[in-house]
Order: C-alpha cells, then structure tokens, then sequence
C-alpha cells in the first residue's frame, strides 16, 4: 500500500524551507508514496502545491509570532487533519510547527490507541473472551527537519537557553531529525539537543530542470543577493558595503517568489548572512554561474571552499566583503574559475534526486522500526 506522507510547515510563502517541502512532496514516486502538504495560510507554496495536483490543508491558526490562543487552535486543527488523513508518515520542516505537530502527533496515537482498547473491552466483554487479544496500533513516524537552529541567532541569553530548551522538548517527539547541514549536526550535539542516534545529516538539493533564468537585462556590472528582509540575512552589512563602493551598482532582491530566475543579473552574488541552514540561494546562484561570497556560517562552507568555488567570509564584517567584492571587480578569470566550479560542484554534489533518495530511505527505516514495535505489541493482554 502506499504511504501517505503528511508534510507540515508553519507559513506557505516561498522561501528554503518552503522549496524544501515542495521539492520534496512532487517529486516522491506516487506509485509508493501520497504526498499531502499542511501549512499556514494559502500563499505561494500552497499555490504551487495545489497547482502540482497535490492536496493542500489550510492551518488557520499557524502565525510565526508566538500567541498561546493561537497555538492552542492550531493544536486542534492539526489533530483533526492527522484523523482525516491517518498518515503513515508526519514530517514537519519548521521550528514552529515541531513542538505543536509533535505533541499533536503524540496525543493522536494515544487517543487512537484508546479508542482500539475501548473496543476490544467492550468487544471481549460481550464475548466473555479472557485471552490475549491484539491491542497494536501502528504508530506515525515522525520526521523533524531543521534549516538552522533558532538557539544560532543572535539573542539575548535568556532567550537562547529557552529555545535550546524548547528544541530539546521538541525533539522527543521524533522518531528522527534531519539535519541540512552538519553545522547543525554537530551544535545539536554540542547543546546535547537529542542523543547522535536521532540526527541524519541531508543536504538540500536542486534540479537544474526547475530553472528557467531571464535573460540578462542589467547593463551595469551589478553585485546582487536575494533573501527576506530578516536580521539572519546580513543585509546590512552589504548596504555598508555599498558605500565603500559608491560607483558600483549593488541590488537586494526581498520577498519575491521565484526571485531566482532574475540570477543573471548579477554579476557576483553575496550572501553576507550571520545565521543559515544551508541555503537554497547559493545553489541556485551556483546554478547560474554567479562567482558567490558568502559569509563562513552555518552550512556554507560545506557548499563553498574558500578560493576554489568561492569566497568565504567572516560574519558581519562589511570590510572584509568590501575587500572581497573588490578581489573580484579586479579578477575576471578568479570570477569565471570560481563560478565554473560551484556550477559542476552543485550539479554533481547537490541534486535533488540525492536529497529525496536519503530522505525516502529515512521514511522507511524509521517505517519498518514502527512496524516492528507494532508486532512487538501484539501479545500485549487485554487489561
């Protein structure tokens, strides 16, 4: 039978996580998987969703801001799409949505698993049946993915020890956590978030098939990023970087869904974040054949190797990207090396088909596991 994979996510505009869900949920092979898709709002992501022929469920209630009422009301809708849908798998690819899916997805096996004794009672008592009777019920699996670890950015001390916390709650309620980076991997170990044995390390990946770049239509050399206008994205740094470079036209490109195809463009692509996953813009600006700077955080420099595809950077440091962005004004052949190089590293190392094959492998590992635990329960006696 098929497995039907029920993908959550806190807000369905167009960004990473939201890429990685739809990448994911279109390309799993429909002759052993139903991919079912469950966010806030209707925006972007639900659009392409629905617009790939896949079911999509509205989650009223989902907001990124904390609100105790609305998480509550999310809860209940959550719990009411898990009885609608009974997915064998529950994978969830926001920070947001983990705890709140999590303790649903807890609470939806127990009541399950209630309602199956409560009938088996009633069942044996008409019966007069005293002997041992299955009481199994299949639990979901429970996949967390992580972009980044929100205990990474930049915040006051009290609010990272809370989410560290909070992140080490969530994780109980998954059977495992995918990593998109081994930056990621190795902090969860460090803050000792959950046991090594919980964790896989699944670096996104891309299909050059999806990309359909414009045509270049900029006439002036242009350094460019693409990137919501967030703290995280360092965007600052490049605007004061801009200013040490007052003849040179710089274009920062927020909150715009397929901003991607507009990559040609450019001709140098900086990313000057203080706080990533592994970020799906540097492989689309390798796709393009942009020379990248890029700040030396999080998963970057397992896309990048400074001087050879790229140019790394120290974080909030808008000298030292002038100075890179200056290297490479000067050097065409350094641009045209390192562009050359991310290009074949990105389609040889990080393709999609990669991302889905581990992750569908995950699916049934973690699958058969729960099955076992099933069989296991089986000769359980009627209590």
């Amino acid at each position: 039978m098929k497995k039907k994979v029920l993908y959550i996510i806190t807000k369905s505009v167009w960004g990473g996580a939201q890429k990685y869900v739809y990448d994911l949920a279109i390309n799993l092979p429909k002759n052993h998987f139903e991919p079912i898709v469950a966010g806030g709002d209707k925006g972007v992501m639900a659009d392409k969703i629905i617009s790939a022929g896949l079911p999509y469920f509205e989650i009223k209630s989902f907001q990124r801001d904390i609100n105790i009422f609305k998480e509550i009301f999310s809860f209940f809708e959550i719990l009411k799409i898990l009885f609608k849908i009974k997915p064998d798998v529950i994978h969830v690819s926001s920070s947001k949505a983990g705890g709140i899916v999590g303790f649903a997805s807890l609470i939806y096996f127990l009541a399950k698993k209630a309602a199956k004794r409560i009938n088996l009672f009633f069942h044996h008592g008409h019966k007069g049946n005293d002997s041992k009777t299955n009481l199994s019920v299949l639990r979901p699996v429970a996949i967390f993915t992580v972009h980044g670890w929100a205990f990474l950015e930049s915040r006051p001390g009290w609010q990272i020890h809370l989410i560290k916390m909070v992140s080490k709650i969530t994780c109980l309620f998954y059977d495992k956590i995918i990593c998109v980076s081994h930056n990621d991997y190795n902090e969860a170990l460090k803050n000792k978030i959950a046991p090594a044995a919980k964790f896989v390390v699944i670096h996104n990946g891309i299909s050059p098939d999806d990309y359909n770049f414009l045509e270049r239509t900029e006439e002036e050399f242009t350094i460019g990023t693409i990137g919501e206008s967030t703290k995280n994205k360092g965007h600052k740094y490049l605007r004061e970087a801009q200013k040490n470079l007052p003849s040179i036209k710089f274009n920062i490109i927020s909150n715009m869904s397929d901003a991607s195809r507009y990559l040609k463009n450019f001709d140098i692509f900086a990313l000057p974040s203080i706080k990533e996953g592994l970020p799906y813009v540097i492989l689309e600006a390798g796709l393009a054949s942009l020379p990248v700077i890029a700040s030396n955080v999080g998963g970057i420099p397992e896309i990048i190797e400074d001087g050879k595809d790229g140019l790394l950077i120290p974080p909030k440091n808008p000298e030292a990207l002038t100075e890179a962005i200056k290297r490479l004004i000067d050097d065409k052949n350094l641009r045209d090396t390192l562009a050359a190089n991310l290009h074949e590293k990105i389609k040889t190392e990080f393709s999609v088909e990669k991302m889905l094959n581990v992750t569908m492998t995950t699916y049934e590992i973690q699958t058969g596991r729960a099955k076992k635990a099933e069989r296991d329960d089986k000769s359980q006696p009627l209590a």
